[in-house]
């Protein structure tokens, strides 16, 4: 509960003042209908000429209605009592409407708001974040779980403030009125709170595994969403819907066991309501025939006890959704208490290339007794090129993570131009080093757009000059809207080598003093490969360039070649230098030559 009320003031901020006279609304709406329902009963009393037995209020009303002239007044005069009815049922009207067009406002408000929280929060997640948390349990709490949070704040929270003050409102003038059919008629209704205080619990222990399992399914869709070619590679269409139609079956499960137990909730709880509403009802005839009340008492105790006891029941049901909201406030306050990155606390040098690497090693926090990096030391002059090789599992990668600091060496120093990484920002340290992904991301817009997600702005003279030098220009202009070509989601128009080579030349446009090509260039064929590489030793500036590939071709230009295994450097040296030797870069490089 503490979390659910720790969500509510958070996405309330902001529209506070809205929602507040939100309630202020429905006060004023709930006391025009009271008013005009109770107007009911002086206009019986008035056909019956029983207003002489009238009590405190309803002699209040007549002398308002009347000028202070009374009953016999109205008696002579009872097109009033129609007339006030109309007007008053047009300002409820009013009232209500206005609380709506509040209502509606707050309720947009909140969602954009929540919604732009949950993404910055998102954004701004640490890489480590990501490698725990599942996207479809993320995707569910930025869209189903606002949404349920919202409609407890705009309906179940205004659902209970109605019933309080429509309680509070016919309870008073129901005691005014008889005390003793007041408490007759609602005397069963702590019977039903107390009935669903305890089947409550229980709906909602099975929305939570429904909630989960719901989860799993969306799990299961975006994963497949994200790996539509390697299902279709595979032919493993029939496979995958088996596997969803598993998460399905269990998600039905489970939602039918929620959805019948509410049901029965929701049925059983109406027996309370009809009990309340035939013991108003025979009560008040009792006490009519008694002489006790009027027949226009009867009337509006009926009508005030249906009044109280339908949102009553509403509030109840409301109050079975509270476990649904729980959950959702709870996975929100998970995201929106996860702690953000930091890239903006630290230094922000020059940054010319050079390179060192001192005694590195990492270990990944789930595992730290096994290095993934063990004792890794290498030096890099500005303007020289790295190559790094070695199987796959070898730490390759990592190098790159660590450089960038997406993850921080648990061992060692990283030093760039003499500055230790640990005391850059590493908001701007992103922007000195940039890597280029084996199998780089492309959002859903043009290609002109996709390059310049690196440097905002860019002038399409530099976009182009950026696309010459991944040698992707003539490409692009080959389609037939050129850089204004929408590539899909995720690049799907492209192909692999298309998609690397646009990725390239976004890196190139940043115009970073360090690139990272991790295997970048593995869907260009040799001559692409070696154009690109011809492209980047022109560029006219000092680059410093880390190439991680599995090619001797790609790797024997490069000033310092690093053969990696099990996190540790295995040989070090120039492609001269390890051809010489006894060793895996040789073997590779032997069997590479047979193949060519």
């Amino acid at each position: 509960m503490k979390s659910l009320w720790k969500t509510l003031k958070q996405m309330i901020a902001g529209t506070g003042v809205v929602y507040f006279f939100n309630f202020v609304f429905q006060l004023l709406t709930v006391c025009a209908s009271v008013f005009t329902t109770f107007l009911i009963k002086v206009l019986l009393d008035a056909f019956t000429r029983d207003l002489d037995k009238a009590q405190y209020l309803e002699k209040m009303v007549v002398n308002m209605l009347t000028g202070g002239k009374g009953a016999a007044y109205l008696y002579d005069h009872m097109a009033i009592l129609p007339i006030a009815i109309g007007v008053t049922a047009a300002i409820t009207f009013v009232l209500s409407m206005s609380r709506m067009l509040l209502r509606f406002r707050a309720s947009s408000s909140i969602n954009k708001k929540m919604q732009l929280s949950l993404f910055e929060q998102l954004e701004h997640q640490p890489f480590s974040y990501y490698k725990k948390a599942k996207s479809g349990d993320l995707i569910q709490t930025c869209t189903r779980d606002v949404d349920v949070l919202r409609r407890f704040i705009m309906m179940d929270l205004n659902q209970f403030a109605y019933t309080l003050f429509i309680v509070v409102i016919c309870f008073s003038i129901l005691c005014d009125i008889s005390w003793k059919l007041t408490l007759i008629s609602l005397s069963i209704l702590p019977f039903m709170f107390i009935y669903s205080f305890f089947l409550i619990k229980e709906v909602r222990k099975r929305y939570r595994r429904t909630d989960d399992s719901e989860a799993n399914m969306t799990e299961k869709i975006s994963e497949n969403l994200s790996a539509v070619r390697i299902v279709k590679a595979y032919n493993a269409e029939n496979y995958e819907i088996a596997q969803f139609e598993e998460r399905l079956k269990d998600y039905e499960g489970k939602f039918r066991s929620w959805r019948v137990f509410s049901s029965f909730f929701f049925s059983s709880s109406d027996i309370f309501i009809f009990l309340s509403r035939n013991i108003a009802l025979i009560y008040s005839l009792y006490l009519a025939i008694a002489g006790e009340i009027t027949a226009g008492t009867v009337a509006i105790a009926f009508m005030f006890v249906n009044m109280m006891v339908w949102p009553l029941r509403s509030s109840a049901t409301s109050l079975s959704n509270l476990g649904q909201v729980i959950a959702s406030s709870d996975r929100m306050q998970k995201l929106l208490e996860s702690p953000i990155e930091d890239i903006t606390t630290g230094e922000s040098p020059k940054i010319e290339g050079d390179i060192v690497f001192d005694h590195v090693s990492f270990a990944y926090p789930d595992d730290p007794e096994r290095l993934v990096i063990n004792d890794v030391s290498f030096t890099l002059k500005a303007g020289q090129t790295l190559a790094i090789l070695g199987k796959t599992g070898s730490g390759k990668s990592t190098l790159s993570q660590l450089l960038t600091r997406l993850y921080e060496p648990t061992g060692g120093h990283i030093y760039l131009d003499g500055h230790d990484i640990e005391g850059i920002a590493k908001g701007y340290l992103r922007t000195q080093v940039v890597p280029v992904l084996q199998d780089p991301f492309l959002f859903s817009k043009t290609v002109i757009d996709n390059i310049r997600l690196a440097k905002v702005g860019a002038s399409e003279e530099e976009v182009k000059h950026a696309a010459y030098l991944a040698s992707v220009q003539a490409t692009i202009e080959s389609f037939p809207k050129g850089y204004l070509t929408p590539v899909g989601e995720k690049g799907v128009t492209l192909s692999g080598g298309q998609k690397q080579r646009v990725a390239i030349a976004r890196t190139l446009l940043s115009g970073a003093p360090i690139l990272i090509f991790d295997d970048s260039l593995s869907a260009v064929d040799t001559a692409t490969d070696l154009e690109i590489r011809t492209h980047l030793k022109n560029l006219g500036r000092k680059l410093t360039t880390i190439l991680i590939t599995h090619r001797i071709m790609s790797a024997k230009d490069a000033d310092l070649i690093i053969v990696l295994n099990d996190g540790k450097v295995e040989e070090m040296g120039t492609h001269e230098q390890l051809v010489k030797q006894e060793g895996t870069y040789r073997r590779i490089a032997l069997i590479q030559e047979k193949l060519a």
